[in-house]
């Protein structure tokens, strides 16, 4: 019997693109009940600019911190660029992230990127059958890590999609796991004066079985958009976020530069109508000479205490 062999063209078009994320977040979004999710540190933001404007960031961002936001804003990429955050959460928890970026003649814009949490040593204890203290034991830690490889590109001057691939692993004690991961986005300038959109569907990930449950990371869909004023040197921007077994979410921020030099910025992220003080982010960032860039973020009102995180850019 003579095997058949069918081939499929796929034409990369702003609609075909459209097309098919809007696909894939239907096929997501019918994820079965009986799958359990958990929170993950996929969730926790990349950067300091984004977190001060609230996690506000789906449609302006650019650079290699797309890859976190939204990876069609990796289009961008002019030079070739290295970024890296520190984060210290509480007690000996940190969240670290770096990345490099380059442009291509081909392939628009490419990058790899490397994330890690941490919670430091933790001492084991133990309990009697009757639930009462029985005394300590070794030190373990928890740890989360991270690889992932992003292509961008500009099929017009209005539209740029991006796509990431990312290996994720778990690790508690001696018991570790790990799953793959993709996020898939679209950045589209309108017609309108200093308007811009963004669409992005983040770690869609494979099944994995870790502690004694099966689980997956929970998939994000961010719709975004903002406006950078014609008059003055002021974005202000919106992202509403969707996430799987956890609660929608509302971004609003805003960033005003001096002289290109000095931006302050201001945002918060709402999951309930009475969020808005424990949300309320701040921050700045510094300019030099277009080359690097340094960005801080806080957040005075955290239920854990004073958030705070830096970010540096260097472009070469």
């Amino acid at each position: 019997m003579k095997k058949r062999f069918y081939h499929f063209g796929f034409v990369c078009s702003p609609r075909n693109i459209l097309i098919l994320i809007c696909l894939s977040g239907f096929l997501i979004t019918q994820q079965s009940p009986a799958e359990e999710t958990m929170s993950s540190f996929l969730s926790i933001d990349a950067d300091a600019r984004g977190t001060a404007m609230g996690g506000a960031h789906g449609a302006i961002t650019e650079g290699i911190y797309s890859v976190y936001w939204n990876p069609a804003g990796l289009s961008e990429v002019l030079f070739k660029e290295i970024g890296a955050t520190y984060h210290r959460a509480f007690q000996d928890i940190n969240y670290s992230f770096i990345g490099y970026a380059t442009p291509s003649d081909f392939y628009g814009a490419l990058a790899f990127h490397v994330f890690y949490l941490g919670s430091g040593s933790i001492t084991s204890t133990y309990e009697n059958l009757d639930g009462s203290f029985a005394g300590t034991g070794d030190s373990f830690s928890v740890t989360d890590l991270g690889f992932g490889l992003t292509q961008s590109k500009a099929i017009t001057e209005n539209f740029a999609y991006g796509a990431s691939a990312k290996i994720i692993t778990h690790k508690i004690m001696d018991k570790s796991a790990f799953d793959l991961a993709c996020d898939v986005g679209v950045i589209y300038h309108p017609p309108v004066e200093g308007v811009k959109l963004g669409l992005a569907l983040r770690n869609f990930s494979t099944m994995y079985k870790f502690l004694n449950s099966q689980t997956r990371e929970p998939w994000n869909i961010k719709v975004a958009t903002a406006y950078e004023l014609p008059m003055l040197p002021l974005t202000v921007a919106g992202d509403y976020n969707v996430f799987a077994g956890q609660k929608d979410s509302l971004s609003f921020g805003a960033e005003y530069w001096f002289f290109d030099m000095l931006a302050l910025r201001a945002g918060t992220k709402l999951l309930s109508s009475n969020d808005l003080l424990s949300s309320l982010n701040f921050g700045f960032g510094l300019n030099l000479l277009d080359l690097y860039q340094l960005d801080y973020a806080i957040n005075p009102n955290s239920a854990l205490g004073i958030s705070q995180r830096f970010s540096l850019i260097i472009k070469f």
